[in-house]
């Protein structure tokens, strides 16, 4: 009998979730081309390093608006006359997003983080044991936020490998999993979306998160949909087929289109934009929800949004013009980050989700998973012994069984290292499992602009002096 002090009955209901991952990246230091060259490559962390030198200049310069109220509490500072973060982010989703109702302090809500601000969402709108749909895959990581703090649980539908999830196709498997759900007495209370995409690198098409929409009006539940990589779009030469712009949902008419705009609510921030996840910004909108902002507010009092991370994002977001060029510099970089590993993906006939949004193509590793396994394992044991071969070989790629993937030979694979680490990488997978190794094209010169006073000619040709 254990002498512990107890927990208490929240906390007991709490331990153990959400279950660990079955395949976790190896113990650090991860690799540092000068302090660990010898570390392993994780490209399994959706995180963008591509322009990250530019944004350290940009945080780099003197620091001219730090003031006295950055180092009080955080209701000391957003009563100041000083611009922060609670007014910047707004409008930073109004000049991009371009929203019907115009984005304010008044109807978001903002957080240390996308995660954070889910948490709290998830809990304001789910009691224990009630659930958040989605369909898979997923991004895997929802489940923390579901879980915790509101004990909540999550619904997926599961359409057949052969049914497009982001496709108009996925919305009777959504109503199928509602249905039963209300079979089995699970009260399903939202549906959450990614729009752009995650694990699929794609902008989900208008008429699908219509549809969304109008299946929470039908069974009176709310719609969440998740627009953090809504400004990391790009073009280019290896697109999808349903190629779809992406358009936020706060630019639908949802009244005309019978849909009631108090059970919509958009999760939005600028960190994926700037490869700077880790200063912990995200936002909650819910334009005509006022009750459940009030209720969501006070909850950040004790877990605000760190002053540092104010003083220094609040400089570059006032910083129109900065903010203007990296963003079209980012949509340049991750357009040839994304050629340069799907040519090296079809040099090797490995087929993966073409992309037009965010930092990762879905890949499926069957031809390398059999040069290295018996013929009669199963997929899942094949799975093992490929992380178990990439690991040996210093690179880590997250499974996306882990994510619901009916195909379980796939990786989520990250491509916004930088150039030389992404080689490398992928120099580590070749010989993870032992096949040729590609030639690598030169870079071209796409990222470079803001940094040298010169604006893009056009992406993929030189810049031009103006």
């Amino acid at each position: 009998m254990s002498n512990s002090p107890p927990l208490s009955n929240r906390a007991l209901k709490r331990l153990g979730f959400p279950p660990p991952h079955a395949y976790t990246p190896p113990a650090g230091p991860f690799y540092d081309p000068k302090l660990y060259p010898e570390g392993t490559i994780n490209l399994s962390i959706a995180e963008n390093s591509l322009l990250s030198e530019r944004l350290i200049e940009h945080f780099s310069r003197p620091i001219t608006t730090l003031h006295t109220p950055h180092l009080r509490y955080r209701a000391t500072l957003i009563k100041t006359t000083l611009p922060t973060v609670e007014d910047l982010i707004p409008q930073y989703i109004n000049d991009h997003f371009h929203p019907r109702v115009p984005v304010t302090r008044e109807n978001s809500v903002s957080g240390p983080g996308i995660g954070a601000v889910l948490a709290q969402l998830v809990w304001a709108l789910a009691g224990e044991g009630e659930a958040v749909l989605m369909s898979a895959p997923f991004y895997d990581d929802y489940v923390r936020d579901i879980m915790h703090p509101a004990l909540a649980i999550l619904v997926l539908a599961d359409p057949p490998p052969e049914i497009h999830s982001l496709s108009a196709d996925v919305l009777p498997y959504l109503e199928a999993k509602i249905l039963e759900s209300q079979r089995v007495g699970v009260k399903i209370r939202a549906m959450l979306i990614p729009n752009p995409h995650n694990p699929i690198p794609q902008v989900v098409p208008k008429d699908v998160i219509a549809g969304y929409a109008l299946l929470a009006q039908k069974y009176n539940i709310h719609l969440i949909v998740d627009e953090v990589y809504g400004c990391s779009t790009f073009d280019s030469a290896y697109p999808p087929e349903a190629n779809a712009k992406f358009e936020s949902v706060l630019t639908y008419d949802l009244p005309a289109m019978g849909v009631d705009p108090a059970r919509v609510h958009v999760l939005a921030g600028p960190t994926k934009d700037f490869g700077a996840s880790g200063l912990k910004l995200g936002l909650v909108i819910s334009q005509a929800n006022p009750d459940l902002l009030k209720l969501i507010r006070p909850l950040f009092f004790a877990t605000p949004i760190s002053s540092v991370s104010d003083v220094l994002f609040a400089r570059v977001l006032q910083d129109k013009p900065f903010v203007e060029q990296f963003l079209a510099d980012n949509r340049a970089a991750l357009a040839e980050a994304y050629e340069f590993v799907a040519e090296w993906l079809m040099f090797h006939n490995l087929e993966f989700t073409r992309a037009n949004a965010g930092v990762y193509v879905v890949v499926n590793f069957a031809p390398f998973l059999a040069r290295i396994s018996p013929p009669s394992v199963l997929p899942i044991e094949k799975l093992d012994l490929g992380v178990a071969a990439l690991i040996r070989e210093k690179v880590f790629m997250k499974p996306t069984n882990l994510m619901a993937d009916p195909i379980q030979t796939r990786f989520r694979l990250i491509f916004t290292q930088p150039r030389n680490t992404m080689e490398l990488a992928l120099r580590r997978i070749e010989k993870a499992f032992g096949v040729a190794e590609a030639p690598f094209l030169k870079p071209r010169k796409t990222t470079l602009a803001a940094a040298n006073g010169k604006t893009p000619l056009a992406r993929g040709l030189d810049y031009v002096d103006v």
